[in-house]
């Protein structure tokens, strides 16, 4: 078990199956939002990310929380103990009087993963998996089909105070809120779709790239078991990069042995993200990518097997804000050749070099 981080004292709390009165804000609109006055940065991965703190307390609606149809109170207990037993979230607590389900995200700062090198912050990839973890609890999610989800960061999450996540009821297979608070601050919001579709039937060969991994120092990554592209290939027109399985134990392999995590797709993405700021773009190896967030449309439960490659169409890089959006092909040599797209990522974001960095923390910490 991992042991949660230290927190700052706090007030005396609520019950436990209730959040601070502006966390399940209401969503208008399919899609994340911005808090206006604030801008929006975090960093889905191991280099540091983040922009002003966004604090707005909002009304919430009251909803009776709904098992879904499809669920038996067994099976909804069944994921909650086998989250519960996971090493990234506290205790889920079913919100009975609001709709949705709460829990604390654990930090455990000798991960080897997460924590793959010091940070003086928590890393966005840590509240993206913690987040996946939560929405299982909920989601009816089909055998065969498709995931598409959208995460916009507004602040960086600190290593302390205790952060919260929360995600609402389904509504079918979509859940319009999802949301990570620190206290009275929104770090992150979003939403997330099920959708059981017809896959393309996976290729019977399967060939591979046969490109060694990336340089860690590119993907921000110092253990080696940590990178999860081939060493991209370039062309006049195009990036590709294979998307690397992670070795088994690892955080991001997943229960499942032979069933590919979603999560280590978004970090190949990422860490392609990463590459192409440095490689292509001439940006210095202690520039700090802040991303703003993450958009994905992608398969559920691709064989670990098959081989997946990021291609990302070449693009001028602008010096500040950045944008980039890969496809997801399946099969093929690894190259992008002789395969199929099957899904898309897109990561938004802006580029800080170390010293505009240090003084936005310096400034952040005197505050």
């Amino acid at each position: 078990m991992i042991e949660r981080a230290q927190s700052a004292p706090t007030p005396a709390a609520e019950p436990r199956d209730c959040l601070p009165p502006w966390f399940p804000m209401p969503c208008p609109v399919r899609g994340s939002r911005s808090v206006p006055g604030t801008s929006a940065a975090a960093c889905p991965s191991g280099s540091p990310a983040c922009v002003e703190r966004a604090s707005r307390p909002v009304e919430s609606t009251r909803k009776e929380i709904e098992v879904p149809r499809t669920m038996t109170h067994a099976a909804l207990t069944s994921r909650i103990l086998d989250v519960d037993r996971g090493n990234l979230l506290g205790p889920v607590r079913p919100l009975h009087d609001r709709g949705g389900w709460v829990a604390d995200l654990r930090v455990d700062q000798t991960d080897p993963f997460f924590f793959d090198h010091p940070l003086d912050h928590v890393p966005g990839m840590l509240l993206v998996c913690a987040v996946a973890d939560l929405v299982v609890v909920g989601a009816d999610i089909p055998a065969a089909g498709r995931v598409t989800a959208e995460l916009t960061f507004h602040s960086m999450a600190e290593l302390g105070p205790e952060l919260e996540l929360y995600v609402g009821q389904f509504d079918g297979r979509r859940c319009h809120t999802v949301r990570i608070a620190q206290e009275s601050t929104l770090v992150a919001d979003g939403w997330v779709e099920f959708a059981p579709v017809d896959l393309p039937a996976w290729p019977n060969h399967l060939g591979g790239s046969g490109r060694p991994p990336a340089q860690g120092s590119l993907v921000h990554r110092v253990r080696p078991e940590n990178v999860m592209i081939g060493d991209p290939s370039v062309t006049d027109d195009q990036v590709t990069a294979a998307v690397v399985s992670p070795v088994e134990g690892h955080a991001l392999s997943g229960r499942r042995p032979d069933v590919r995590r979603t999560e280590g797709v978004v970090e190949a993405g990422r860490q392609l993200c990463t590459w192409l700021l440095h490689r292509m773009g001439g940006w210095s190896l202690d520039t700090q990518i802040l991303l703003h967030g993450v958009t994905v449309d992608l398969p559920v439960g691709m064989p670990r097997s098959l081989p997946l490659t990021l291609r990302w169409h070449t693009l001028p890089l602008p010096a500040g804000r950045v944008r980039f959006r890969f496809d997801l092909i399946a099969g093929g040599d690894g190259a992008g050749d002789g395969g199929s797209v099957v899904g898309s990522l897109v990561y938004t974001g802006m580029v800080m070099r170390p010293k505009v960095y240090a003084r936005f923390r310096a400034n952040r910490n005197a505050g």
